[in-house]
Order: C-alpha cells, then sequence, then structure tokens
C-alpha cells in the first residue's frame, strides 16, 4: 500500500510554500503621457491648420514673441512726392472743379493718362437745388455745375470720386474716417492722397445748413479739395499740390489736419 501521508506531507509543504511566496503587487498607472500625447497631437494639428490657411501668421507671431522689444518703426522725416501739378484755372477752366483736378494729378501720378475735364465729365452729378427748395448733397454727386461758367456749384464728397477713380484704375481706396497720421503714412509710402480741406488750410466758421432729399447737412463755400504730396515731421508742415496753381505748397501740419477733421476725414489714394 502506497505511504500516502509522505504525500500528503509533501503537499503540505508545497502549499505553504506558496502561502509564503512574492505577493503580485498592482500599481495603478499614471495617465499623464497620455494627456501629453494628446496635447502634442493636436497642438500638431493646429498648427497645420494655421500654416494651411495663413502661413504668414505663424511667423508673423513668432516675431512678434521674439522681436517685440526691437519691433519700434522708424518713420522718415521728410517726403515729397514729384506729383505732376494741374491747374483747374487753365483752359478748360473749371472754377468749382478742384476735386476731380485733384484727382487727376492722384491717376497721373500712377501712370493714368486722364485729363481734369474727361473727370468733370464723368463724375456723378446732382441738382444744385430741386423744384422743391432743396439742394443736392455732395455725397451723392457733384452738386450743381463743375465748370461753373453758366451755373452755381458747389463740390463734390468720397463717395463719388471713389466711385470715378474706379472707372479707372484698379486699386483705388478709400480712407474716409481714418485718423490724419494714416493719411500721412501713406503718403510716406510713396501714395499722393485725395482729400477735402478748405480754402484757409484750417477750420473754418462759414457752414450753413442744407435740406437735401437725404436730410439735413452742413456745407461750406470754403470747401476745397487739394492732392498731399509729402511732409516734414520737423517743420511740422504738410506739402500739397493745390489745383489753384501751386506745387508742393507748405501748410501748417496741425491746422491741416483739424481742417481734415472738421470736413469729415475723406480721403482717397490710388497704387499702381
Amino acid at each position: 500500500m502506497p505511504n500516502t501521508s509522505r504525500r500528503s506531507n509533501n503537499r503540505g509543504k508545497y502549499s505553504g510554500s506558496r502561502k509564503k511566496g512574492r505577493r503580485k503587487v498592482y500599481r495603478k498607472r499614471s495617465k499623464a503621457p497620455f494627456f501629453l500625447a494628446v496635447a502634442g497631437i493636436l497642438l500638431i494639428g493646429a498648427v497645420v491648420v494655421i500654416w494651411k490657411y495663413n502661413p504668414g501668421n505663424i511667423v508673423d507671431k513668432a516675431s512678434e514673441l521674439f522681436n517685440e522689444s526691437d519691433a519700434k518703426v522708424v518713420h522718415k522725416k521728410r517726403v515729397v512726392l514729384n506729383v505732376p501739378l494741374i491747374n483747374q484755372m487753365d483752359d478748360p477752366k473749371l472754377y468749382n472743379g478742384c476735386e476731380v483736378t485733384s484727382l487727376a494729378m492722384v491717376l497721373n501720378y500712377n501712370g493714368i493718362d486722364v485729363t481734369k475735364s474727361e473727370l468733370a465729365d464723368n463724375i456723378e452729378t446732382v441738382p444744385f437745388q430741386y423744384d422743391n427748395g432743396e439742394h443736392g448733397n455732395p455725397n451723392d454727386g457733384f452738386v450743381g455745375s463743375v465748370s461753373g461758367s453758366t451755373s452755381a456749384g458747389l463740390g463734390v464728397y468720397h463717395g463719388p470720386i471713389y466711385k470715378l477713380a474706379k472707372q479707372y484704375a484698379d486699386n483705388v481706396y478709400d480712407l474716409t474716417g481714418s485718423n490724419f497720421d494714416t493719411v500721412v503714412n501713406k503718403v510716406e509710402e510713396g501714395h499722393p492722397v485725395w482729400t477735402i480741406t478748405t480754402t484757409a488750410f484750417a477750420p473754418v466758421s462759414d457752414f450753413e445748413s442744407w435740406d437735401t432729399p437725404d436730410g439735413k447737412i452742413d456745407v461750406t463755400y470754403s470747401e476745397h479739395s487739394v492732392c498731399i504730396t509729402g511732409f516734414d515731421r520737423d517743420k511740422r508742415v504738410i506739402y500739397v499740390n493745390d489745383p489753384y496753381g501751386y506745387k508742393n505748397r507748405e501748410v501748417d501740419w496741425n491746422d491741416f489736419a483739424a481742417a481734415y477733421k472738421q470736413m469729415g476725414k475723406q480721403a482717397v489714394y490710388v497704387t499702381k
């Protein structure tokens, strides 16, 4: 008969040895690497999308971060552009045509061959006065006669001038509403600017109220238009081609800026 007691003892020892053996320890794994990996993938994806739709933005932002302390704009102290002068009083005379004459200078400077008379013929016009007593609105077209030889006229504002310029040039920009420093910066970049000012190149006090089909507006017969051709920051002067026959006429910077504001901050320029 087999000795069962030995087997029994062996089993007991074996069983006991397992109970006294090394325990398996289960440690909870950290999820940080997983989240870091996901964040990295999302970041790469965002960079790819930004690069696809606006590649320059990444470079610009990088430049802002690394060169922010060095990003000081150095402006030129003096600029005078050689814009051809056109005199509104030369034949054929345009007594009220300062706006189209100034626009002709801007267009000529940009290589567009057009005369003041052609622009005068193509500008939108509105009556000086309607049968009901209302006046025309210079925001809608030239009020009255551009030539002024046979009937009264006032002038025209930036809207119709912008539309007229678009007939001759593809790159026309309306800066109306911009502060005067923005206008000066465009001149600094090499672009003469059409603008509305006053005959005094300073604010005036002779405004009168008109009833128009669009409501009441304030106008002045001192309204004038010139082509801004340059500036001198040290002397604090602005240079203009005055269609009354003055090339690079020197006017006071602060007075001219104040008149620009009073007349509605109207400005238009053209690029080639």
